[in-house]
């Protein structure tokens, strides 16, 4: 298996889609979700991962050599971008021959298996097909390809929610059967949260927070109440976020409740319930946002 380490990478962009001072390190047989605005730099950094791209400042390693676009290098990583289409008079099947050739663990049955699932035909010619199989055939490629290290760019972003959610149960199966490094960019981080060792948040280029998914559902939480009586209970406790509606308040705290704090917001009757991860990721980029303001 492969390890990625990032040390102190920087790419500058024109389209403001930069990342700015990045260190960390992708494990062996680990998930790692990776969430951020358009402007976040996910693309880049995605990029950098793959040696698509080469860092102004800083490199990365590739089991402890810098990352290039070396044969033997490629061949442990698949990465296939949102963008990226296939030869349109290619036949799938001839795909799959040539993802054959440049991935020495492919695993055809799998391929097929999933082929079968999604209902596409290993005859179709590639630019035949939906937009909704497109996106799903590089999935299943990414997949089938047993890559040690295998990046997903928002690929199945606007898949039917049907076939995204079977999409990610194979994932998950696969991962478990065959474990590698598998880093995920995706717009639906709530729908597969279930999947993540690790996520990661950035915003304009930097790595803003990292977070276990036990971390996130463990040291954030939500308080629902009357808004004066809820306003009463917080005092010294950090308030990442609010939300108002009519007389009901809800804020995102982080703090681990212990049995005490639960015991006493029941009291008042003030419901005690989880935090999505893309609110708090949201309510994360506000506050640097609002910080920011302040120091201009």
């Amino acid at each position: 298996m492969s390890v990625l380490v990032c040390d102190n990478i920087t790419k500058i962009n024109q389209n403001h889609n930069s990342i700015k001072n990045f260190s960390y390190n992708f494990l062996d047989n680990k998930i790692y979700g990776i969430v951020g605005k358009s402007d976040s730099g996910k693309d880049t950094l995605l990029k950098l991962l793959t040696a698509k791209y080469y860092s102004s400042e800083g490199n990365v390693y590739l089991d402890g050599e810098v990352l290039s676009r070396k044969h033997f290098m490629s061949s442990k990583i698949c990465f296939i971008s949102k963008g990226h289409h296939f030869s349109a008079i290619s036949p799938v099947k001839t795909i799959f021959n040539k993802m054959a050739n440049k991935f020495p663990k492919w695993d055809n049955y799998y391929a097929y298996k999933l082929l079968d699932h999604f209902d596409i035909n290993p005859s179709t010619i590639y630019g035949k097909l939906r937009e909704n199989q497109k996106k799903l055939l590089s999935g299943i490629i990414s997949l089938a390809s047993l890559a040690n290290i295998t990046l997903f760019d928002e690929t199945i972003n606007g898949v039917d929610i049907k076939d995204r959610y079977d999409f990610f149960n194979y994932l998950y199966v696969h991962h478990e059967r065959y474990p590698r490094t598998i880093i995920i960019a995706s717009d639906y981080i709530d729908e597969i949260d279930y999947l993540f060792d690790k996520i990661l948040f950035l915003d304009k280029g930097k790595l803003i927070e990292h977070f276990t998914n036990e971390e996130i559902k463990n040291n954030f939480r939500y308080l629902t109440g009357k808004s004066e009586v809820l306003k009463s209970l917080i005092n010294g406790i950090k308030v990442i976020g609010i939300e108002k509606r009519s007389n009901t308040l809800t804020v995102c705290i982080r703090k681990r409740l212990n049995k005490d704090d639960i015991r006493k917001f029941q009291k008042y009757l003030i419901k005690i319930s989880e935090v999505p991860m893309q609110k708090v990721f949201i309510y994360l980029v506000n506050l640097r946002e609002l910080k920011e303001k302040r120091i201009e």
